[in-house]
């Protein structure tokens, strides 16, 4: 593939609007969040503490709507320990110019690599940079600006907690990927009636088997529905392809 068409392709996906599953509930869980995390700060801190938790709480929050095959309890830490991290790094560098901006090339750099491993990755790299800016300017010494890293991680942590306490569709992620795929086969076996040669979409299929890798403690905790039926529709596809092969004995057109 050329430059030009690998870049045509790049912007197209980019603007290709996604028609996701809207999740009210799991919106109201990480409103919740953050309100409970501002109103903790506020209570027992400042509003610049509050303001500190509120950011962690957001971008741990919308971290976790991402479209992962990773617990979204892990990517609610993942996202407030970085943003935490980040903001106690940035302070230390901010007073002196130089190595600030090399930091924030560094921190940039690294966002972009984080598009490799996948666009959650992506999204929570990039959102912790955007939001550093402007949390290491709460703090006004070291000390502080410790504090506020570890405020900004309970907001992640808080976010944790929430998820665990009020699950909301357990394995959904992973459910949809392979009814997708399942659907794929079935579509598929309808078009092989008409054009025995009609080509398969392999892109569901690939979902599902991403899906389908999963860490040996998510494997003990996966529903017994999710294990084999993956495996027996790719075994079909070909079956089916076979058969509909006027080469193996089928008609040239559908019955």
């Amino acid at each position: 593939m050329t430059w030009p068409r690998s870049l045509m392709d790049t912007v197209r996906s980019g603007l290709t609007i996604e028609r996701a599953r809207l999740e009210p509930l799991a919106a109201l869980r990480a409103a919740a969040g953050v309100a409970i995390v501002i109103g903790l700060s506020l209570w027992t801190a400042s509003p610049s503490y509050a303001a500190s938790a509120a950011f962690g709480a957001f971008s741990a929050g919308t971290s976790t709507f991402q479209r992962s095959w990773r617990p979204r309890k892990v990517i609610a830490l993942v996202a407030g320990a970085g943003l935490g991290l980040s903001t106690f790094v940035g302070y230390l560098a901010m007073s002196h110019l130089a190595l600030f901006l090399l930091l924030l090339a560094a921190w940039a750099f690294l966002a972009g690599m984080a598009w490799a491993a996948g666009p959650t990755a992506g999204i929570v790299a990039t959102t912790t940079v955007a939001i550093m800016l402007l949390t290491i300017t709460l703090p006004t010494g070291v000390m502080e600006a410790l504090e506020h890293a570890a405020i900004i991680a309970f907001g992640g942590v808080a976010q944790a907690v929430l998820i665990w306490l009020f699950p909301i569709r357990r394995w959904g992620r992973h459910r949809d990927a392979l009814a997708d795929a399942l659907a794929a086969v079935a579509d598929y076996a309808r078009r092989l009636r008409e054009d025995p040669v009609a080509p398969f979409a392999p892109e569901p299929m690939i979902t599902a088997r991403s899906a389908a890798a999963v860490t040996p403690s998510q494997a003990r905790r996966r529903p017994a529905a999710l294990h084999g039926p993956r495996g027996l529709a790719e075994r079909i596809r070909p079956a089916l392809a076979a058969l509909a092969d006027p080469r193996v004995g089928a008609p040239a057109e559908g019955p």
